[in-house]
């Protein structure tokens, strides 16, 4: 031990005195740095999150370089047999020392969780899993790279650039049947070599002990296959009984691991895991339930996440012996008659991108009743999924949704993702208009919902058959206010005063206060500066657009477009409000609306958060008011939406808010805490966002680089004092 001690000493002494490893440290740094606040767009409004997942994967990006060129300095204690350590005991000492240097940069890399948190909701437990999972692909990259020097240890230029390579093919590898059309078995292999594909659940909060024993097991075969290098290279006979041995156990470990194994959800809302409201629903089945999941095997060979959503079914099934799971490959033709379709995803073959259908379903029978997700390739409402189709399944009734337009315009245009959006969550949507929409809310009962869009021209009747629904004790869900705004043209204000359903609210104890809410958080708008050659697109915080900080009841956030604020007496209760730096304009003149004529618009008095949804909730009055009809408007999800992806925040929250309307809170917790808020939502003041900002940018890349770099230059100096 002691001499194993003195090697590792002096492996750490000869990086101390090494610029190798400074320059690698700081490289790590900055690229980390680099990728997760500039790349990430980490300050951009709507485009920050405090998701750390970014972070993690740029660390073996950067190790490519970085670990060959720290092993590269130990070079003569890898090719020196003289030393009084066996040769097992001395490469796993080299290991060790490896991997101090690379959790060095690691280690101050955690300032960036720091620093986030006071931007945002930083996952404590996502960030251990995910520095964890760096570590052990440290250890597994510097086994390999000492390895590769112990076989080529002639010219040292060798094994530094094939380490360099055959780390950076083993962290893309799992790629290539992307681009270039593999079978099943090699596919399959490349997987289960890709350092990157088993790094992917420590990423996400999720150590899984298959990942742990490959990064382990891996690293203790590549010290054996070191030995074998170096006996091979010296001649030696004998041990090779030892080394047999070795690998033969290694193996058996390795097959035990991918038999039996665990998976622990770090994350602080353990969305990664089944709660106990699902294993509530599941002890009420009575009879068998099947699940059959339907996996094309391209898909399966080319995404980790499908071996997750696999994972996550054989975990539910595991709740209860009547479960019972199967996983085949998709079959087009039963699926089709299922009504299930395909998703196409791009295949790069090298001369040409073609198009592969390819299916993820999972059907569940319970006696003569059948459910069925027609896609799913992430775990992230999956739990949710199988959850509510329980519920149904067993009590053999749905979740009826009568969704009635009341502001004049078409459901299937200007709401058109409500009804598909409510359908994937397993609600039974039913658009009512028309002459027959006082008959079909009159004959709601207390097992149906309601849901309002809008009131401005309602009729009277119309008005009375949504008060008695509600008196009833049909939950409703209404979004509304005395104003309205002709999206589709111009954004001017006006009243209806002839609205039939505001008196109905007002009795309700939700009162309009007439006047709009401003927020200095808000979204921003591109508008069109000057006409002709002079033309060009600006910017502008809207702040009649509030872009609502992540609260209880929408844990990820909303955006709100020209909301009225509510007073709330009878038994109401708020449910969203504004940022601490809003303030209204009153009503009297023409509204303000152009974005132009709003900027640097302020209170010219006190801020103060205004109430713009609220809840009533009592034996006989189960109601939702939210005071913007537009908050679904397909036109405004679109302004808010990036050009890749739909935000469907405000979507989350009816949803949510239809839930627990209808009693099921527990189904409500579970889409909650799988939308975890990661908005930089903490402060919302310009200046110190800003100062907040140059904070950060200065630790990471100022404050950081030099604290790497002092050192050296200190040891640097004492030793020109000694000569």
């Amino acid at each position: 031990m002691r001499r194993s001690s003195a090697l590792f000493r002096s492996s750490l002494m000869l990086l101390l005195v090494d610029p190798l490893f400074y320059a690698a440290t700081v490289a790590t740094v900055l690229f980390c740095s680099f990728r997760f606040f500039l790349a990430g767009k980490f300050f951009v409004e709507g485009a920050g999150t405090t998701d750390l997942r970014q972070l993690f994967q740029s660390v073996p990006f950067i190790s490519i370089a970085t670990v060959p060129l720290i092993v590269f300095r130990l070079r003569r204690f890898i090719c020196d047999d003289s030393l009084p350590v066996a040769p097992a005991k001395r490469f796993a000492v080299i290991i060790a020392a490896a991997l101090s240097a690379f959790s060095v940069p690691v280690l101050m890399l955690v300032s960036v969780p720091v620093c986030v948190s006071s931007f945002g909701d930083v996952d404590v437990g996502q960030a251990a899993a995910g520095f964890s999972g760096v570590i052990l692909y440290g250890l597994l990259a510097s086994s390999l790279s000492v390895f590769l020097f112990a076989a080529f240890p002639s010219v040292p230029a060798i094994p530094l650039l094939v380490s360099m390579a055959v780390l950076a093919a083993v962290d893309f590898i799992h790629i290539v049947p992307l681009y270039v059309p593999l079978g099943s078995a090699l596919s399959f292999a490349m997987r289960k070599i890709s350092f990157a594909w088993h790094f992917d659940s420590f990423g996400k909060g999720i150590a899984d002990s298959r990942d742990i024993s490959f990064y382990l097991i891996s690293s203790a075969l590549f010290v054996v296959m070191s030995v074998v290098a170096e006996r091979r290279r010296t001649g030696r006979r004998g041990g090779r009984a030892a080394l047999l041995v070795a690998l033969a156990s290694l193996s058996l470990l390795a097959f035990s691991a991918e038999r039996s194994y665990f998976r622990a959800d770090m994350t602080a809302s353990r969305r990664h895991s089944l709660s106990d409201a699902t294993r509530s629903l599941v002890s009420l089945l009575g009879s068998p339930l099947r699940i059959t999941y339907y996996r094309s095997r391209e898909l399966s060979e080319l995404y980790p996440q499908a071996s997750e959503v696999a994972d996550f079914l054989l975990e539910f099934s595991s709740l209860s012996p009547l479960v019972t799971l199967e996983v085949v490959d998709a079959d087009a033709g039963r699926l089709s008659g299922l009504g299930v379709q395909g998703q196409q995803l791009e295949r790069n073959t090298g001369t040409k991108i073609e198009l592969v259908t390819v299916y993820s379903a999972v059907v569940m029978q319970h006696l003569d009743r059948q459910s069925i997700i027609p896609y799913v390739l992430s775990t992230d409402t999956l739990e949710y999924d199988l959850a509510q189709r329980v519920k149904q399944l067993v009590s053999g009734s749905a979740r009826r949704v009568a969704v009635f337009v009341g502001n004049g315009r078409d459901c299937g245009e200007s709401y058109s993702y409500v009804a598909p959006f409510l359908a994937s969550r397993g609600f039974m949507p039913e658009i009512v208009g028309g002459g027959e929409a006082e008959r079909a809310i009159s004959s709601l009962g207390s097992g149906d919902s309601l849901l309002v869009l809008g009131s401005s021209e309602m009729t009277f009747a119309q008005g009375q058959a949504v008060a008695g629904a509600i008196s009833r004790g049909v939950p409703s869900f209404i979004a509304t206010s005395p104003y309205s705004v002709p999206v589709e043209t111009e954004w001017t204000v006006s009243r209806a005063d002839d609205d039939p359903l505001i008196p109905v609210l007002n009795s309700l104890g939700f009162a309009f206060v007439p006047a709009l809410v401003e927020d200095l958080s808000c979204f921003p708008v591109s508008m069109q500066s000057g006409e002709g050659n002079s033309a060009e697109f600006v910017t502008l915080n809207y702040p009649l657009w509030l872009s609502l900080m992540p609260q209880p009841a929408a844990v990820r956030g909303m955006t709100l477009f020209w909301a009225s604020p509510l007073a709330l007496y009878g038994g109401a209760v708020p449910l969203l409000r504004s940022s601490p730096y809003s303030w209204l304009q009153r009503d009297g003149a023409p509204f303000i609306t152009d974005p132009f004529a709003l900027q640097g618009a302020t209170s010219g008095g006190d801020y103060e958060p205004y109430v713009v949804a609220a809840e009533k909730m009592t034996e006989t009055e189960r109601v939702c008011v939210v005071a913007d009809q537009h908050f679904v408007s397909s036109l405004m999800t679109g302004f808010i939406s990036g050009g890749n992806s739909v935000d469907f925040r405000n979507f989350d929250f009816l949803c949510t808010r239809l839930l627990r309307l209808n009693g099921e809170d527990a189904l409500a917790d579970m889409l909650d805490r799988t939308r975890p808020a990661t908005s930089l939502h903490k402060i919302s003041d310009a200046e110190e966002f800003g100062s907040e900002r140059r904070r950060t940018l200065a630790i990471h890349f100022v404050f950081l680089p030099l604290a790497a770099a002092l050192p050296f230059a200190a040891i640097c100096a004492k030793r020109r004092r000694k000569q």
